[in-house]
């Protein structure tokens, strides 16, 4: 016999819609349906009818509705229930885990497991990407995650909701789970938690099971609009196709994978989207299947999507070009709906369009690399492939130190990376980059004054992981620029390379450089830079001395023609706080000198310019960690690298605390 608890119904109504009117529906060969405003009234009706799947409308509903004939009593056939245009106001964002089975039955034990285990792949994504925590429910055959939010009842956000739940489906559903998309509409009716799910015989192997809440948090927070906006987003746009004889040819995945070499570990086809799981991440190979795939809609778009935080921006398009990096310039060199100038039109080399008529740039299509520097990443993004960077600073200023992590963060965040120092030894850059990539916990001090090593053990692992993402230029073969820009070009077409540092402007041999005296051959060397991040879709750091080593630096002091730091796409200046620091900073910095100081930073990192979006005059803080050499963004900052995925057993980190870490405030 089964049995319905109204208190555990009640607890249903006051989550979901304390204060509001509710509507119950059962939906069958007979509708019933009941209109109420005392969540106990609501209850007792349904606990008449116990052997009957019951629903609820979950969001709000127009009190007007209240007037039908079924106010306060459940009555078949009524001649109206709730319909989309009868809701106020969006309150919960539903997400169905149902198992596929045959239709018309119960789930099985180990089809529930399955509906299980998708729900728990689709609320680590989503708690991963910042969603709040969510209502957590057994449906009887499934499983709900029911997300508080706070939209209003219209057309944008029914196609919001709709694109993403079709996002989900795309990235979790399989053949024997779906992620229901179905339940966009408004006026959905989700399970009436509490009562029974009794789809087709109750069997042993397919039981009748009482659906229930499972965990409802202590304080139910709304996710925002904008996160449902970044799932949604991920599906994707048809691919674009290349011209070639003005006929379109069509984008062949299938050969793309194979001709690239990409592991597919399995591959299915479900409601009409191909799913390739990849043997390991393309940007990450420590991120190991099922951690990665390519999705192709039946429409021919292509989505790529890593769960790990660290490539969980990296897009289809960011695959594509990492493997092709001139495919978009293909097309738009062979593209035959390209504008032209009309024939016999003397335009005397002038071109001019309508500005409405040009189109506004996509900055979802623009790839930015990290620096690790919270302070930049927050204001500017980061590093845009595509474009220049200028550094500059004093001596002890720790330009090349920032430098060196900024390539780390790289290699962690899915880029490969081509170096070039021009002072140091090779052997001094390793030891260096081997003690930020380790980290105070796994480094050992010499014993002579405040020096420190990587343990050959670590360095190993550090060795692994940047194998073939990380390349250093050997200065044997002479600096000589031509020479130089040359091998980096070749670098970056066979490694992929997408982040190359030049250490720095005044080492390099010029001699043989195109230019009438050494001004205009650090002009064109600068232009011929940009050129190249535009051409090979690469992002360039370059090092450019002050002119004058000490004193309060700005970017009319960078050593050189005046034109470095006007073609540069930014420009960025180290400083070294200090007592000349803050006494030569009063003069420009004002109110910021302060936040500065008081903050107590060992280092500043002055934005001078940012064409991508205007921004100057930002300063970043850092602490820099004699143990480990790095930049921290907080004193007792302890960022953990990829290598450390695989340590061996036997290795005991030296793990500080707080507690332990000399600080001089």
């Amino acid at each position: 016999m089964l049995q319905i608890n109204i208190l555990e119904l009640q607890k249903t109504f006051d989550i979901f819609l304390p204060d509001s009117l509710i509507e119950l529906r059962a939906v069958g060969k007979v509708t019933q349906s009941g209109y109420f405003k005392s969540s106990k009234i609501a209850a007792e009706q349904v606990s008449k009818y116990p052997n009957i799947t019951w629903y609820f409308v979950m969001n709000e509903i127009n009190d007007g509705c209240y007037g039908r004939e079924q106010r306060d009593v459940i009555i078949q056939n009524p001649k109206s229930t709730t319909s989309d245009g009868d809701i106020t106001y969006r309150n919960w964002l539903l997400i169905d885990s149902d198992p596929e089975r045959v239709s018309g039955t119960s789930a099985s034990d180990e089809e529930k497991r399955f509906a299980f285990d998708t729900i728990g792949k689709v609320y680590s994504y989503l708690k991963s990407i910042g969603f709040s925590e969510p209502v957590f429910a057994d449906s009887g055959n499934g499983y709900h995650l029911l997300y508080k939010i706070q939209l209003d009842n219209n057309d944008e956000y029914k196609d919001l909701i709709k694109t993403f739940l079709s996002s989900l489906d795309m990235m979790f559903s399989d053949d024997r789970v779906k992620i229901d998309t179905a339940v966009f509409n408004a006026s959905r009716i989700t399970k009436l938690y509490g009562t029974y799910a009794t789809k087709g015989a109750n069997t042993p192997e397919r039981p009748h099971r009482k659906s229930c809440l499972l965990n409802v948090p202590d304080e139910i927070k709304p996710t925002s609009k904008s996160l449902i906006q970044k799932v949604a987003e991920l599906i994707p746009k048809p691919e674009t196709p290349i011209y070639k004889n003005n006929y379109s040819e069509a984008f062949d995945l299938r050969s793309f994978l194979s001709r690239n070499a990409i592991g597919i570990k399995k591959e299915s086809v479900t409601n009409g989207v191909a799913k390739y799981i990849l043997d390991h991440c393309v940007f990450n190979h420590d991120h190991k299947s099922p951690d990665a795939a390519i999705f192709q809609l039946a429409n021919g778009a292509i989505a790529y999507k890593c769960f790990h935080s660290s490539c969980s921006d990296r897009t289809w398009q960011d695959v594509r070009l990492m493997f092709e990096p001139n495919y978009s310039k293909n097309y738009r060199d062979t593209n035959p709906n390209k504008k032209q100038a009309p024939p016999n039109v003397k335009t005397d080399g002038y071109h001019f369009d309508k500005i409405k008529d040009i189109q506004s740039a996509d900055r979802s299509k623009i790839i930015t690399a990290k620096t690790g520097i919270k302070m930049l990443d927050i204001k500017i993004g980061g590093a845009n492939i595509g474009e220049l960077s200028i550094w500059s600073g004093g001596n002890g200023s720790g330009k090349s130190t920032v430098l060196s992590q900024i390539a780390l963060d790289s290699v962690q965040n899915g880029f490969n990376v081509c170096m070039f120092s021009g002072e140091l030894v090779n052997t001094r850059v390793k030891y260096w980059l081997y003690l930020q990539a380790a980290g105070r916990q796994y480094t050992e001090s010499t014993g002579i004054s405040e020096s420190y090593y990587t343990p050959d053990n670590i360095g190993a692992l550090i060795g692994e992981w940047l194998d073939d993402k990380l390349w250093l230029y050997n200065n044997d073969y002479g600096m000589e620029t031509n020479n130089l820009i040359t091998d980096f070009k070749e670098h970056i077409k066979k490694h992929r390379t997408q982040i190359v540092i030049i250490d720095n402007l005044m080492i390099l041999d010029m001699s043989k450089f195109s230019g009438t005296d050494k001004y205009d051959k650090q002009t064109n060397l600068v232009k011929t830079l940009s050129d190249m991040a535009k051409e090979y879709n690469v992002h360039i750091h370059f090092v450019c001395h002050p002119r004058k080593p000490n004193g309060f630096i700005r970017k009319e002091d960078i050593s050189g023609t005046g034109d470095i730091s006007n073609i540069a796409d930014n420009v960025f200046i180290c400083h070294r706080v200090g007592r000349d620091f803050e006494r030569l900073a009063k003069e420009f910095l004002g109110s910021d000198l302060k936040f500065l100081l008081e903050n107590k930073y060992t280092n500043v990192i002055e934005v001078c310019k940012n064409r991508d979006l205007g921004i100057v005059d930002h300063f970043a803080g850092v602490y820099f960690e004699n143990q480990s050499k790095r930049m921290l963004n907080e004193r007792f900052e302890n960022k953990n690298y990829c290598w450390q995925d695989k340590l061996q057993e036997g290795i005991n980190p030296k793990w500080e605390t707080v507690d332990n870490i000399e600080v001089v405030f």
